[in-house]
């Protein structure tokens, strides 16, 4: 996520995120907001709210700017306060450490990536030592995974893994019950996530902080899109795939911390980052309040979400731009609808009912082959699928692995498909089935057939099954050849053919008749066909199917008479 970088470098504090009280339900999220440095009336709001959670930032740079150890007294007496505020009204407190001093990195750009890890997590156990007991959770540098925060080398997991170790070992070791938290990260960054546990970052935090509040993000907290097969890092729902990598890595037990989440209130166009000009900015005040209400229902149903803290609890400026519009209070100091929103979860819970996006996959059915099925060189294939929550987009068909058909289908739909067979090898056969929905949502089936040799097997009997139904003049032959006794698919074709019983000379003052093919079609003789035909002609008429044999298999026909009056 993009935010106005001069916004943060302004307010110094960044992220303050809405947590949920006692009153609601133990599985649900707690809630919190956001308070500026220069904020007093943070912990007023979050009183006012019933939220549980403070999210604020602390800079070195601005706490030491001098040398280490050497504490800024105006602005340590600042951050002293604001503890302890916080702690005489019960609220937790996620801090968030960034910012390099300029005795260190040589630059007044604060956002410079420490250089010595080492003396960075010297600071933060430092800063654990003095409000130890009183902070619950520690953020190691912010969206560290990106370039707007992290300056003078590109973001690197290996370079931040040092950072979080190094944090991790000197807030334990100043107060061993503080959360230390591995980000914030920008979204739901899971890729970087992996890669911190690959540089050996995996046991040295206690839980992972992730921020959601995407700048000019105007989708639902319930919709989604995906990246590769998995959910997008900038879908709310992506931190499912955070806790997949954690679950990977046996750490499935542990918290994830939503310190950033929030939709502006804006109704101007987006500009800046990728989609500025090309979208709205914001959501608008009435949905900003439903979709914080959406927000903490999706919430509610994962127990590893520790918090979801909203960005921010007061605008911090005056312009319809998306970084000034995300408080629950707008900059004159009037309420929005999202501040009764998030007062409601707060003090009630979840009152939402439902599910928060459409994850389920859908139901499939194969319908014909069975595992007991043998063909030879045509394959009849019958499936249909559901999807309870949405449309479905795709069926796809795989032979031995390789697609051979795909298709669009609506739901219940059976969907039919016959292949020919003829260059697979004989001998086991994998058929699977794979159906997409429109979130892109998948369910597969398979199973496993064999192919035979045909002319290597005896001699076998067909037969036809046939049923003939009438709408007006039109006729439909609905039928089946099957192979008797056997679970062979028949090959080759099968003709219809549509006789009349028409006048064919006259002989000895005598009419002769005979049936008269008028109309013919071919199937495939692998499965099940329905063919329609308009007869306008009176008389007595008849279908007749036939199948004049493949290899061992023998001959069959069948008739069905019919009278146009």
């Amino acid at each position: 996520m993009k935010r106005i970088l001069t916004l943060l470098l302004a307010t110094l504090c960044a992220a303050v995120f809405l947590g949920a009280q006692g009153a609601s339900p133990a599985a649900a999220a707690e809630t919190g907001i956001v308070g500026n440095a220069t904020n007093p009336a943070a912990i007023a709001d979050a009183n006012a709210l019933g939220v549980t959670w403070i999210n604020r930032w602390v800079s070195w740079a601005e706490l030491e700017p001098n040398a280490s150890g050497s504490f800024a007294g105006g602005s340590i007496a600042t951050l002293d306060d604001f503890v302890a505020r916080a702690a005489a009204a019960h609220k937790k407190l996620a801090l968030t450490v960034i910012g390099t001093p300029r005795w260190l990195s040589g630059t007044s750009d604060y956002l410079n990536a420490p250089s010595d890890a080492t003396a960075f997590g010297n600071f933060a156990g430092r800063l654990a030592a003095r409000y130890a007991g009183r902070v619950q959770a520690w953020g190691i540098w912010n969206e560290a995974d990106e370039a707007d925060f992290w300056h003078g080398t590109p973001p690197s997991a290996v370079a931040y893994a040092a950072l979080l170790k190094a944090s991790y070992k000197g807030i334990k070791a100043a107060d061993p019950s503080a959360q230390v938290d591995a980000g914030p990260l920008t979204g739901n960054n899971y890729e970087f996530l992996e890669q911190l546990y690959d540089a050996g970052a995996g046991g040295s935090f206690d839980a992972v902080d992730v921020h959601t509040d995407t700048a000019c993000g105007i989708n639902s907290p319930s919709s989604f899109y995906y990246d590769k097969d998995r959910i997008g890092r900038y879908s709310f729902l992506g931190f499912r795939e955070v806790h997949e990598v954690m679950a990977a890595h046996g750490d499935g037990e542990k918290k994830i911390l939503m310190s950033e989440m929030g939709w502006s209130a804006a109704t101007s166009r987006c500009t800046h980052g990728a989609w500025a000009g090309q979208k709205d900015a914001g959501v608008g005040e009435e949905k900003q309040a439903a979709f914080l209400s959406e927000a903490y229902h999706c919430l509610a149903g994962y127990p590893y979400i520790q918090a979801g803290i909203w960005f921010m609890g007061r605008d911090p400026g005056p312009n319809n731009l998306d970084g000034d519009r995300y408080g629950l209070t707008r900059w004159d100091g009037t309420k929005r609808a999202s501040w009764a929103a998030m007062q409601q979860i707060s003090a009630s819970g979840d009152k939402q009912t439902g599910p928060c996006g459409d994850l389920e996959p859908p139901a499939i059915t194969l319908l014909e082959p069975t595992s007991a099925t043998e063909f030879s060189n045509s394959l009849y294939v019958k499936v249909s699928a559901v999807d309870a929550e949405g449309p479905l987009k795709t069926i796809s068909f795989y032979l031995n692995g390789v697609q051979v058909a795909i298709t669009s289908a609506n739901n219940g739909q059976v969907v039919e498909k016959t292949f020919d067979t003829s260059k697979l090898p004989l001998g086991k056969t994998t058929l699977k089935i794979r159906v997409f929905d429109a979130q892109h949502n998948e369910s597969s089936q398979q199973v496993v057939l064999n192919k035979v040799d045909l002319g290597a097997t005896s001699a076998k009997k067909t037969k036809f099954s046939l049923s003939l139904a009438s709408a007006k003049s039109v006729r439909k032959l609905s039928g089946r050849l099957t192979v008797v006794g056997s679970k062979v698919v028949p090959s080759g074709r099968v003709v219809i053919r549509w006789q009349q019983f028409a006048r064919k000379s006259w002989a000895t003052g005598k009419a002769q008749y005979r049936w008269a093919t008028k109309y013919s079609q071919a199937k495939s003789a692998a499965g099940p066909f329905s063919i329609s035909q308009k007869i306008a002609m009176r008389g007595r008429w008849r279908a007749v199917a036939s199948y004049d044999g493949s290899g061992p298999l023998g001959k069959a026909t069948a008739v069905k008479n019919l009278t146009i009056r």
